[in-house]
């Protein structure tokens, strides 16, 4: 391959991947928009008003195909978007599982950052790996 066709493809695709990250942010941004109406309609009452595990579980077993191909820190970006998202417009109103809620005791592990359900669906030798504090079964 010559040294321009090198050049002009490396183009083409920063220019996809430019389009990309477009695209990637304003999802992140209509995913944000869609969450705050679903508050809304949420009961609003309870320690995790907007949080729902069995919904969570249905979810993710739909999106089991799709989620198995992620790393870690793509599955931990994720989550941290949805918990950051269901906690929008009532902080406390969604376990924060990066901070380890979830955990019987402090992690380094970087999967214990991920929501537990998100884990189990994806990873399910890390979930088990998991020390869970007893509030918290799934």
């Amino acid at each position: 391959m010559s040294l321009s066709s090198r050049e002009s493809n490396l183009a083409q695709y920063r220019e996809a991947l430019l389009q990309l990250n477009s695209e990637f942010f304003l999802m992140i941004s209509e995913r944000r928009s869609i969450s705050l109406k679903v508050q809304e309609l949420k009961d609003g009452s309870g320690r995790y008003s907007h949080f729902d595990p069995e919904r969570e579980k249905a979810l993710f077993e739909r999106l089991k195909d799709e989620v198995k191909g992620l790393t870690l820190k793509e599955l931990l970006a994720f989550s941290l978007i949805m918990e950051d998202q269901a906690m929008a417009m009532a902080p406390g109103s969604y376990p924060t599982w990066s901070s380890g809620i979830h955990l019987a005791g402090p992690s380094s592990e970087l999967f214990a950052m991920i929501n537990p359900i998100l884990l189990k669906t994806s990873h399910p030798d890390l979930f088990s790996r998991l020390k869970l504090n007893p509030n918290f079964s799934f």
